[in-house]
Order: structure tokens, then sequence, then C-alpha cells
């Protein structure tokens, strides 16, 4: 893909890439590139190639943005430029460990403990607390397109 500064983004067990779709376009409209690609191929090691095979066709590294279940899937992936939301999961390697890493805390989380979240985001090199559900790119986009945008403004490659 072109050299625009680019991200994936990597939905959740309960959500589809259409779910991401105002942050994408919000992203686009920033001049950046977005994708979306398709999980649910049957298992984490399945999920993760599909990210991979996302990551691959850029040109330059992009951000990775991982939500809940997509967390796991992105700390299996190399290549990556920065990662938000590491989760849980046993990925075949851990770019978190290499990579640099966001997490946000979504305080008003009822499907994952916000107190699981903070011990989750110790792991993380910066960690943001919204007041948002489980799902911010949902009910919040612009604050993801944000975030987003300007950890690809800010922040240099380790690869």
């Amino acid at each position: 893909m072109g050299g625009r500064a680019a991200a994936v983004l990597v939905h959740g067990l309960y959500h589809r890439p259409e779910h991401f779709g105002p942050v994408a376009d919000g992203l686009r409209a920033a001049g950046l590139e977005a994708v979306v690609p398709e999980l649910h191929r049957g298992s984490l090691a399945a999920d993760t190639a599909a990210v991979q095979a996302a990551v691959d066709a850029f040109d330059r590294p992009p951000l990775l943005l991982g939500h809940s279940y997509g967390g796991s899937v992105i700390t299996g992936v190399r290549g990556a430029r920065h990662l938000v939301g590491c989760g849980r999961g046993i990925p075949e390697h851990h770019s978190w460990k290499l990579i640099p890493s966001t997490y946000v805390v979504c305080a008003g989380d009822r499907a994952i403990d916000p107190a699981l979240q903070r011990t989750l985001a110790a792991r993380c090199t910066a960690v943001q607390e919204w007041p948002t559900g489980h799902s911010p790119f949902v009910s919040r986009p612009a604050l993801v397109v944000d975030l987003v945008a300007a950890l690809l403004g800010t922040v240099s490659s380790r690869t």
C-alpha cells in the first residue's frame, strides 16, 4: 500500500470490521490509511496470520489497534510501528516486549473489569484511561481517531 502513515484496526470476538467504520473513515479523512481485516478464522493463530497479511501489505510499519480479543491477535504480529490494546491470550511471540505500546483502559467497561485492564496495561509503555464502556470505537469514535492520529504523528518505528 501507499507510503502514508497507516493503521490496522483489529476487532474483537463480538464485533465485525464495520464496527470500526467510523474510526477508519475518520482516519482516512485525516489523510491516513486504515484497514480493518476480518477475524473469526477459527483460531488465534489463523486470526494473527490474517492481520499479519494486512501488515505485510504496507510498505512501512503500521500502527496496530486491537480491541479486546483483537489485542491478543496484535501481540503476535511482527512489523508493527506501535501497538494499542495488548490483550489476553497466548500468541506465538510477544511483540509488545519490543514495540512501543499504548493501553486504553475503559473505566466504564462491564465486559472486562477495569482493574484487570489496569494490570494488563502495566506492561505497556503508555496508558490512557477513558470514561467509556467496552467499545469506545462505537460509542466515541473521535477519541480513537484522535489517539491513533496522534500516535502516528509522534511515534518512531523500531523495526
